[in-house]
């Protein structure tokens, strides 16, 4: 008896709030391991920061969509943001980018200050309640998504690499190819 009277005041809040976060932590990871490379991605319709609606079956068919995850406190993320913003900047018309902030810890002035200072004018959301992010199965930022012009994920990092920018470049050829009129005779 005399053990837990010892124990201070608040310890038993604090396990469980342990528990349930680390019970969250294990069914974000299910939901992450169940969403692979050739599943179909979830659809969602949001709105970014500029009032635009986003919805990712309006581009099934049309065009592959790259979403990176991230937030303003993640270092990794800030440092790949110019980066982004040339993908941008050369492949906008060719593939759909969205960025989606995580929300964690994170607002909207945060992100227009952070765009404000870097230049940037990248579609963006902020995912508050967290439902696009789960729905993904995203444990960390950043995180970057590929899905391909049939609403199939084709890629996903953590990082931004290589492979990434690869397929990315591959799409906007592709979509310039498919766009090209056959010559009249």
């Amino acid at each position: 008896m005399r053990i837990l009277n010892k124990t201070p005041i608040g310890s038993g809040r604090k396990l469980r709030l342990a528990v349930s976060v680390l019970l969250l932590g294990a069914s974000i990871q299910v939901g992450a391991a169940s969403l692979t490379v050739g599943d179909k991605a979830p659809d969602f319709e949001v709105t970014t920061l500029t009032g635009e609606t986003f919805k990712l079956s309006d581009h099934k068919g049309k065009k592959p969509v790259y979403l990176k995850f991230w937030a303003t406190w993640c270092s990794y993320c800030k440092v790949e943001m110019p980066h982004l913003q040339s993908i941008y900047n050369e492949y906008g018309d060719d593939v759909e980018i969205l960025t989606v902030n995580v929300g964690i810890n994170d607002s909207v002035a945060n992100i227009q200050r952070f765009f404000n200072r870097g230049g940037f004018n990248l579609p963006t959301v902020i995912d508050q309640q967290g439902d696009l992010t789960s729905r993904y199965g995203i444990v960390g930022t950043p995180h970057h998504v590929l899905i391909d012009k049939n609403g199939k994920i084709a890629y996903r990092t953590f990082l931004a690499t290589d492979t990434l920018d690869e397929m990315v470049e591959e799409w906007a050829k592709e979509k310039k190819v498919s766009n090209r009129r056959p010559w009249k005779r």
